[in-house]
């Protein structure tokens, strides 16, 4: 006995300390989500020549949000902007993760499997192919996959193991494991071309391996080409020689294509069922993957019709394709049908690249492909304010201390081992969130708080029975071992039917609900783990040792006789009343009822205007406030200010709404904000002459370039304080049409054909726009038209703003008929749980009827509120506000549907204990099983609704309506196992026939 309790002493000791380990450090470990801390904005454009003619953006997301969160857990909003861009926030991340996010959202994973065309089978078709056009239209069955590109550049900028290359736009670390060969002079003078090893890769930047010792560079050139596929000998062709075309897509950069045939099997990844790690022939990491049934057919089909011909002396080779890119291109020697090996080529894979593509292709191929250069990436601050989440964080922990201190003075010592077993229950959670990534935002951290109170219901059963044990006079061993025994069989229907329900919450819903029900299973999980294993070790070494003598506990109420079931009628009666109102209040609402999570609405960038006193002297915190304060004219307004790169302090900020009419919020915000909006400010750089003959002698030439136009006409730099004007198109376009407006006005004759503006030098990180302007007016006009210009810019109305877009909300149409269908999926799954467990239909119909009472009830809450925060009084009184339903307020609803069948569960397993084998259930005994729980069920009820309330009153903003959604759902939830789910049971299966002899038991039971 002394070892087992010892080996169950280290067991809970070592899962504490991994659950420790796991979270440390926490400022690593523990991500905040968007609402506390911010994260990164990117936007993306959807490139339009990988759209089908069925396609949908919804579809897109879908996609996106699977890639980017398949557990649903990072809480990653994305959303539609305008027609054909997306936005995706990612929670705060390093750069590193945010780069392998982009990575994992921009590569489409398309997987083909292709046969190389060659010149024994496909002559006629690769003549055409080589000819002109040929690349843009390839023949019939026939199309060019990527080889690879080689990018060449003249004397860069370099350090020792750095080289930069300001024209490149490089995907980022696509060279590294590559060479880059330099050409340069070393120490001596003397020049020569050496070959050197990438280790990565930025957009403009190549970091080498090791330093290249040269003095100067004046060329280099490096390849990517991951099979390592070279072409043959022009002047000696062979009909084994793989087609492969090259052409300059840039002054600096080639692509490498190889010529692939479309055969009629077409084996595409659509058909893989699985992906994994392997090693590879030579023991380097590669990507396994096998066939469903359909796809090894036609696999095997594509491989046996291309075996080795001539006696093996020629192989057709089978190119992998990714993302239309060759992996390789192994040589068919034999059939393959179901399975086979992805190679990293000549250069091999890495193992975090393996990881990466099996990621890819078990989420699937997107649907179109983003460009992967994000339009936009700037930092975002916290979407709630400051004050929000400092009194969200206090209600928290003060809501966190409620239970324990109300457990250790109601229970005394068996209190202290309830709160021992909290908190290791709340270590195991959040190491398992942490180990899992998971982002906790401010009503996911409330609903770790919460997880203690709902904990707590089963410590609460075991207690329970320890006191009914005590009061028949059993001794203190008897006590705990019965008290414990007893509650199990409630503890474990209790949380094997809310482990249920969140697995198939988890298998049907979307992302957004997946996330809610993972950390469910866990909570249940550690929950049995803690109260009944951790609990149980605690009581029996307490007694063991001798420092357990005596349990007290203190006492609600004696035993009760309250007809819980005669007024029965009158309480459903009054209920379908309350839920008919509410309803109607629902529908009466229409589209108001939700926030901007399913509705969208308009998002609007403004900046603010740093030379005006309202704003000069404010911080950063002040700032953020000053504009939430100014929105506030709009509905349903979140705010989140903006950071380009490292900037010091934000003066940039998104604002989004609900309301859709982008007119009447740009003239809302321009009516609340005023001179606190910063204009658009233009400075003139000194003017420069631009060498060459005279723009009259060029007009003179046959074909003057658009290079001379300008050629002894002036330059000047243009230098704007914004890096966007309100406008999908480049600033340079946006200026230029407007210059020419005023050229006109000024009576210029063919303004157009008399200035260029054009980008300037890229930007620095913060800064504003660089634009130059060439013209040929004379300086005296052009200095008077760029005043005019400034002028013009600076009191455009529609220039207030960098960007104005209506946006698509986060929970598409479809993801909500999803997860309606997850949601009535578990009521299913419950009521079958408990069909099979109480042996009759109408336990589980009960408990689910229960359950969407609780939720009807609180749907109407929500819906009535609008009217309730109208009335003067009532409405600070009981702190109403106009509440929505948004994410958080789903989760709510999830977590009132674990807490209302957890509570009716309880009350059936006593019917079931006090009925044994009676045929009969009398409303005598429904009464009895209600009383002798009620004290267990006003416990648990009560310590689970202190918390909502401390979140209630003191959570803010952040968890206003969370808080309401689940003060209202705990009290129908509490009221609903009283007076519905149980006598539902009387009407529906019961009977007041007198209770059968024992004899007659006896009987029945024999016979049987």
């Amino acid at each position: 006995m002394k070892k087992l309790v010892n080996w169950k002493t280290l067991l809970i000791v070592g899962s504490t300390l991994a659950g420790l380990i796991a979270m440390y450090p926490p400022d690593k470990k523990l991500k905040l989500g968007i609402d506390l801390s911010g994260g990164t904005i990117l936007v993306y454009e959807v490139m339009p020549e990988s759209q089908s003619s069925n396609f949908d953006m919804d579809e897109l997301i879908a996609a996106l949000k699977q890639r980017a969160d398949p557990q649903g857990v990072k809480e990653t909003p994305i959303r539609k902007i305008g027609s054909n861009r997306l936005e995706i926030i990612l929670p705060k991340a390093s750069p590193e993760e945010v780069e392998e996010v982009k990575k994992m959202l921009t590569d489409v994973g398309s997987l083909e499997f292709r046969i190389l065309a060659n010149r024994k089978h496909d002559a006629e078709a690769i003549s055409r192919a080589m000819g002109p056009g040929g690349l843009a239209k390839p023949p019939t069955r026939y199309k060019w996959a990527r080889l690879g590109e080689i990018s060449t550049g003249v004397d860069p900028t370099f350090t020792a193991e750095s080289l930069s290359d300001p024209s490149q736009t490089w995907k980022r670390d696509l060279y590294a494991g590559t060479e880059v060969f330099l050409t340069g002079k070393d120490a001596d003078g003397v020049e020569k071309t050496i070959d050197v090893p990438i280790v990565r890769n930025t957009p403009d930047t190549l970091f080498l391996a090791r330093p290249h010792d040269l003095k100067s560079i004046t060329s280099y050139r490096v390849e990517f080409n991951p099979s390592g596929i070279r072409g043959g000998d022009p002047a000696n062709p062979r009909i084994t020689d793989p087609i492969i075309r090259e052409e300059k897509v840039g002054g600096n950069r080639t692509e490498i294509y190889i010529l692939c045939a479309v055969d009629r099997q077409n084996v595409t990844g659509a058909y893989l069922s699985r992906t994994y790690q392997t090693p590879d022939e030579r023991l380097q990491p590669a990507v396994g993957f096998q066939f469903n049934r359909q796809g090894a057919r036609r696999f095997g089909q594509l491989t046996r019709e291309h075996l080795p011909e001539e006696g093996d002396a020629f192989k057709y080779q089978l190119a992998i394709l990714l993302d239309n890119l060759v992996m390789s291109a192994p040589s068919i020697n034999s059939e393959i049908r179901d399975s086979g090996i992805i190679e990293g080529g000549g250069q091999g894979f890495k193992a975090k690249e393996v990881q990466h593509l099996v990621n890819i292709l078990q989420a699937g191929s997107l649907p179109a492909s983003l460009n992967p250069v994000p339009l936009q990436e700037e930092n975002v601050g916290p979407t709630l304010g400051e004050d929000s989440i400092t009194k969200g964080w206090q209600a928290i922990w003060v809501s966190m201390l409620v239970v324990p201190i109300f457990m250790i003075f109601y229970y005394r010592f068996a209190g202290v081992v309830a709160v021992v077993a909290l908190v290791v229950n709340m270590i195991l959670l959040v190491g398992s969130m942490a180990f899992m990534q998971a982002t906790f935002s401010l009503p996911g951290l409330a609903g770790l708080a919460l997880t203690i109170g709902m904990a707590v219901d089963a410590n609460v059963l075991v207690f329970e029975r320890m006191r009914e044990e005590k009061e028949r006079g059993a001794g203190l061993a008897q006590q705990i071992r019965n008290g414990f025994n007893r509650a199990w069989v409630t503890i474990f229907d209790s949380h094997v039917t809310n482990l249920l329900a969140a697995i198939v919450l988890y298998a049907v819903g979307t992302q957004e609900v997946k996330g809610f029900a993972l950390t469910m299973i866990i909570g249940m999980l550690w929950n049995l783990y803690t109260a009944v294993f951790m609990s149980r070790v605690i009581f029996e070494t307490a007694y063991a040792r001798g420092w357990l003598k005596e349990l007290h506990f203190l006492k609600m109420w004696d035993k009760t006789s309250i007809d819980f079931v005669g007024p029965r009628y009158y309480c459903m009666a009054v209920s379908l009343v309350v839920i008919l109102l509410g309803l109607g209040a629902f529908f009466a609402r229409g589209k108001s009822m939700y926030n901007i999570d399913f509705t969208g609405g308009t998002l609007v960038t403004i900046r603010l205007n740093e030379a005006d006193p309202t704003v000069q002297n404010k911080t950063e915190s002040q700032r953020v406030e000053f504009v939430r304060e100014r929105a506030g004219i709009l509905p349903d307004v979140t705010v989140e200010s903006l950071r380009i790169g490292q900037s010091a302090k934000a003066a940039r900020f998104n604002i989004r709404t609900t309301d859709q009419d982008m007119v009447q919020v740009k003239n809302k915000i321009i009516e609340s904000f005023g001179s606190t909006l910063a204009k658009i400010e233009m400075t003139v750089g000194d003017e420069k002459a631009i060498p060459g003959a005279p723009a009259a002698d060029a007009a003179k030439a046959a074909t003057p370039s658009l290079v001379n136009r300008f050629a002894g006409g002036r330059q000047y730099d243009l230098n704007f304080n914004t890096t966007s004007f309100n406008s999908t198109q480049p600033p340079a376009q946006v200026v230029s049409a407007e210059f020419a407006k005023i050229l006109q006005a000024g009576g210029i004759v063919n303004p157009n054909s008399r200035f260029e503006i054009v980008a300037g030098l890229a930007p620095k990180a913060g800064a504003g726009t660089n634009l130059i302007l060439k013209t040929d007016l004379e300086p005296d006009a052009a200095k008077a038209q760029l005043a005019t210009l400034k002028d013009s810019l600076a009191n455009n109305r529609d220039l207030l703003f960098e960007r104005v877009n209506n946006f698509g909300s986060t929970v598409a149409g479809e993801t909500r008929t999803l997860a309606l269908i997850a949601t009535v999926a578990s009521w299913i799954i419950i009521i079958v749980y408990l069909w099979w467990r109480f042996h009759s239909f109408t336990y589980g119909l009960a408990a689910v009827l229960a359950v969407v009472h609780d939720v009807l009830i609180t749907l109407g809450a929500l819906a009535v509120s609008y009217w309730l925060a109208l009335v003067p009084g009532l409405n600070s009184l009981l702190m109403i506000d106009q509440f929505k339903i948004d994410l958080p307020i789903v989760a709510a609803f999830l977590t009132l549907i674990g807490f209302s069948v957890n509570d009716t569960i309880v009350i059936f397993d006593r019917i079931r204990e006090i009925k044994g084998k009676t045929p009969h259930l009398t409303s005598k005994l429904v009464n009895d099983a209600i009383n002798q729980t009620l004290s267990r069920t006003i416990l648990t009820s009560l310590t689970a609704w202190l918390v909502v309330v401390v979140l209630y009153v003191l959570g803010g903003e952040g968890l206003h309506g969370f808080a309401f959604a689940l003060v209202v759902g705990f009290l129908s939830g509490t009221y609903s196992t009283i007076y519905i789910a149980t006598p539902i049971l009387i009407d529906w299966m019961g009977s007041d026939e007198p209770p059968v002899k024992p004899g007659e038991v006896k009987k029945a039971v024999t016979s049987r």
